[in-house]
């Protein structure tokens, strides 16, 4: 089982950002930018922040993940973003994928998209500088409750610090790194607080951060007027968004209807009634064969 371990850190203002759109953010990192993902951040009851670190035990922590973030595109117009575990120098294949064409999320502020918006789970991205972040509860387009992901550009430091490339040694050089690591951590394994994305992240004062962003991209949209190019791949986005519905809903109809559909159906049913006249509650009966 995994535990979320929150390290506090003091608050640190930071207004060093770009009115840039999520595409060109990502865009501005080169190809397929890595970055390192981490558990989120929270702002506690005395005002401190904690950045989230995952671990499987008190005191021990996994090393964090490396993903990949790609721009999806469809027909000449971008579409949305997928992050993709990174494993060694390839793709593991684990992804999170969030497509317009997909029907379930929209774009504020087209087409200088400040969120790639869920209308289902209202949730969303926001890319500020160096970071991507995975927001939930969205209350307005500038308001939020949950920022419960975070990811790190590779390389990135903090302001004024320069950042180290540790030379990956082999043979018995990495014997007597490992040894060392032992030494000096015992059994504790990797220590990501010491990494240099995780300092920069700890020194922001994140939820400002990304609110001044908001409401900066906020009050761009307010003044823009869309073009007749912009409607126009607007139009194709919903256009592709509403055949990916449809093609859903008409293989969930296929299904339902099937020989294996009806039977799942039968079931439920059965199972309804019997919990009607069952002597346990609905939250106690877990089957109907008792």
């Amino acid at each position: 089982m995994k535990y979320i371990i929150l390290i506090v850190t003091a608050l640190v203002t930071s207004n060093a950002f770009a009115q840039e759109t999520l595409f060109e953010n990502i865009r501005s990192k080169g190809e397929n930018p890595v970055y390192i993902e981490f558990e989120g951040v929270r702002v506690l009851s005395d005002g401190e922040q904690s950045v989230g670190l995952s671990a499987q035990r008190v005191g021990k922590y996994d090393e964090p993940q490396e993903v990949i973030v790609k721009i999806l595109n469809h027909e000449g117009i971008d579409s949305g973003i997928a992050i993709i575990d990174k494993d060694g120098n390839g793709e593991s294949g684990s992804e999170i994928i969030e497509d317009y064409t997909k029907g379930s999320q929209t774009f504020t502020g087209f087409p200088n998209t400040y969120i790639a918006y869920d209308k289902r789970s209202n949730d969303g991205y926001v890319a500020v500088g160096n970071y991507l972040f995975y927001i939930r509860n969205f209350s307005s387009r500038t308001e939020f409750r949950d920022i419960s992901k975070v990811y790190v550009l590779k390389g990135t430091a903090p302001n004024g610090e320069k950042y180290k490339t540790k030379k990956k040694k082999k043979g018995f050089g990495k014997f007597l790194d490992k040894v060392k690591d032992k030494a000096v951590n015992g059994n504790m394994g990797p220590d990501p607080r010491k990494m240099s994305e995780y300092k920069a992240i700890s020194k922001e004062n994140v939820r400002q951060l990304i609110t001044d962003y908001l409401k900066a991209m906020r009050a761009k949209q307010e003044i823009y007027t869309l073009t007749a190019k912009n409607k126009a791949d607007l139009a194709k986005l919903d256009e592709a968004g509403a055949a990916y519905q449809k093609w859903v809903k008409n293989k969930n109809d296929a299904y339902w209807k099937s020989p294996a559909g009806q039977k799942t159906l039968r079931g439920w049913k059965l199972a309804d009634n019997h919990k009607a006249s069952c002597r346990l509650t609905a939250d106690t009966c877990t089957s109907p064969f008792h």
